[in-house]
């Protein structure tokens, strides 16, 4: 086999073997906002909410089908209530305005709807938020 035949077969492993993307960005609406996936953090995932609102999940992240319940929290600027203790916020500085935040999803492949149940701070839930797909 000539040189010049070596790279194109090298440039179509190369590119097989590279890790898949989502086949689709996961949007949902709920009650009050539209919910977007914005990223994986390493095992962690992102989704944004509104002009600054944002929830990490943790153990999301590169799960696609089959998912269950996962814990994490929402963080934004401000809220209703100043919490006693702080978590990160979406751009790594502390915040004092974020609630816990457990989503279950109801179906087993995407797109799936979800419940979400939210508190503020380290409270009890006080709502329940249902996320519905949005698709195309």
């Amino acid at each position: 086999m000539k040189k010049n035949h070596i790279f194109p077969i090298l440039a179509l492993l190369i590119c097989t073997a590279a890790p898949q993307k989502a086949l689709a960005d996961e949007v949902w609406k709920t009650e009050e906002y539209k919910v977007v996936y914005q990223e994986d953090r390493n095992k962690t995932a992102v989704w944004q909410y509104g002009r600054d609102g944002v929830v990490f999940i943790d153990g999301l992240a590169g799960v696609f089908n089959n998912r269950g319940s996962y814990n994490g929290y929402w963080v934004q600027k401000s809220s209703s209530v100043r919490c006693d203790t702080y978590r990160e916020g979406a751009d790594g500085k502390p915040t004092y305005h974020w609630g816990r935040f457990k989503v279950t999803f109801i179906d087993p492949k995407f797109p799936s709807r979800w419940k979400a149940d939210v508190s503020l701070c380290d409270r009890d839930p006080m709502v329940t938020l249902n996320g519905t797909p949005v698709t195309k």
